[in-house]
Parts: C-alpha cells; sequence; structure tokens
C-alpha cells in the first residue's frame, strides 16, 4: 500500500509538475508527502580540505543562501499542500542528489518516491540524477510523465516475459490496483525485430504466448482485474510504448530489468529505460526481488 510519498525538489519547473503527480497520488491513496530539497555537492571532500579560508568562507555563504531559498520554498508549499488538506513535511540535506533521495525515502519508511524526469539537452531523455535515483533505490520510482497528471488511475500496464509471471512489479500493481480499483492489463510482446517474416508464423507465435501467458494467469489464482494481451512489435519497447498509447493506459509498472539472472543493485535495463523515456503516461520501476 501507499501510504506515504517522498517528493523530490531541485525547484525547477519539472520537479513542480512532479509535486502535482505527487499530489494527486497523495488523495488518490490517502497518502502524505515528504517534501526534499537537495543542496548539491559539487566537490569532494579532498578538494574543499585544499581550499583557502576565503573560498571556505564563500563556499558556507552559498550553501547557506542555497538552503535559506530552499526551505522558504518549501516552507510555501507545504503550506499551500496543507491548505488543501494534505498531510505534507519537508527535509532539507546537503549532499550527491541521487544518494540524499535515496537515503531519505529509506529513513522515511517511504512506499514511493516521485521525481520529474530531470534536466536533460534532448526532449526526452531522462536527466542524470532520476537514472541513478531509478537504478539504486530498493523502493518504487515514480517518474512524472505526461502534459498533465491523472486524476484517477483506472488502467495499469504491467509488461511480462514468459517466465515468471508473479513478478514483483505485479506484485507492487495488485496492491495498487486493489487501493483504487484498478483494471490490469499483463502485456507480453512477440519481438519480431526487422526480420520479415511470414504473417501467418506470427501470428502462430502471437497465440502461443498469448496461451502461456493466459495459463499461468489462471495457474497463480490472480484477479479477474488482470486481463492478458500479446502483441508483436520489432522491439520489445516500441511495442509497449505504443500499446500504452493507443489503449490510453494511465500508468505503467515494470521492473528495472527483465532479465532475473543478472541482480544487479545499480542496473536499468535497456527496454525499461526506453519506455521511461518513451512513455505518454507515468512510469513506475521497481527493483526486481
Amino acid at each position: 500500500m501507499i501510504k506515504k510519498i517522498v517528493w523530490a525538489s531541485d525547484g525547477s519547473k519539472d520537479s513542480l509538475h512532479a509535486l502535482s503527480h505527487a499530489e494527486n497520488l497523495a488523495r488518490m491513496f490517502g497518502a502524505g508527502i515528504v517534501g526534499l530539497y537537495v543542496i548539491p555537492e559539487y566537490f569532494e571532500v579532498s578538494t574543499i580540505d585544499e581550499f583557502e579560508s576565503e573560498r571556505l568562507d564563500l563556499l558556507a555563504s552559498w550553501i547557506k543562501e542555497k538552503e535559506s531559498k530552499g526551505s522558504n520554498r518549501l516552507s510555501s508549499i507545504a503550506a499551500e499542500m496543507r491548505e488543501k488538506g494534505l498531510d505534507f513535511t519537508t527535509r532539507i540535506k546537503q549532499g550527491v542528489p541521487y544518494h540524499r533521495i535515496v537515503e531519505t525515502a529509506e529513513e522515511e519508511k517511504a512506499d514511493l518516491i516521485v521525481i520529474g524526469k530531470g534536466k536533460s539537452h534532448e526532449k526526452n531523455v531522462i536527466g542524470g540524477t532520476a537514472l541513478k535515483v531509478l537504478r539504486r533505490s530498493k523502493i518504487p520510482v515514480y517518474i512524472a510523465k505526461g502534459e498533465e497528471p491523472p486524476t484517477e488511475i483506472k488502467k495499469i500496464l504491467v509488461p511480462t516475459d514468459l517466465y515468471r509471471i508473479m513478478s514483483r512489479d505485479l506484485e507492487v500493481t495488485l496492491s495498487i490496483a486493489r487501493q483504487i480499483d484498478a483494471d490490469i492489463y499483463s502485456l507480453n510482446i512477440v519481438v519480431t525485430g526487422e526480420g520479415k517474416y511470414p504473417p501467418k508464423l506470427i501470428e502462430l507465435a502471437r497465440g502461443d504466448a498469448y496461451n502461456k501467458l493466459t495459463e499461468q494467469v489462471e495457474d497463480a489464482k490472480l484477479e479477474d482485474r488482470i486481463k492478458t494481451v500479446v502483441e508483436t512489435a520489432r522491439n520489445a519497447w516500441t511495442g509497449i510504448v505504443n500499446y500504452a498509447k493507443h489503449k490510453e493506459i494511465d500508468l505503467i509498472v515494470m521492473t528495472t530489468y527483465g532479465d532475473y539472472k543478472m541482480r544487479k543493485e545499480d542496473f536499468l535495463g535497456n527496454v525499461t529505460e526506453r519506455v521511461v523515456q518513451e512513455s505518454h503516461c507515468p512510469v513506475i520501476t521497481v527493483r526486481p526481488l
């Protein structure tokens, strides 16, 4: 269940967009929000030790100014959120942003981290901090996407392979769906590559995948709210993104990587990264068990 959300702010429009998502999520789930502002560290400790006193004074003054501005901004946001009836607390930390975001979420025993896609020179590319949070967090991470935050979540998409239906992303999705009475779409993509396979062969592969996926859902005795879907596409991420847009999916939930043999603590798979970049709707990433 989602009862506490950590929202990470850097004062940018992107983070304020993420706040609107966090606000709507808090209303849907009856959750509290912890607003976090991190004063970034740009210098290694060894480098700071070599600073002259004048530089140290300048650095200290800069940190104090950033802390004051961050505190004032967060206090203003907190007051606004409380006026709207939300439980909103604030924290300010200094350090490497992604470290502090992950650390704070664990300290607060949060159920979800909400962040914007971050700064990047390319429109659909995720920023460095957001990527590192996705890779390092043990807690599910919600990437705010879309023009407007969803006011309700009725359709949740969970991409799946045919090796393990009851994966952590589905477990998280079931928990969310039960709270807000949403439908779940379990989607498998039959990858065709660039090859010009006979249509009959592709349709047979699609049918086999659908039968296996449906059988796994039935064997796992999962709820009726789960709908099994199989589509074909030249690659997995394209199929996921296109299906989500075509079916007007409200939220995608997927693991940070699909190969359970890898078990890398800070790995983000190519399919997940591309879906986060290209999706029209928000994406929650979860680390596999």
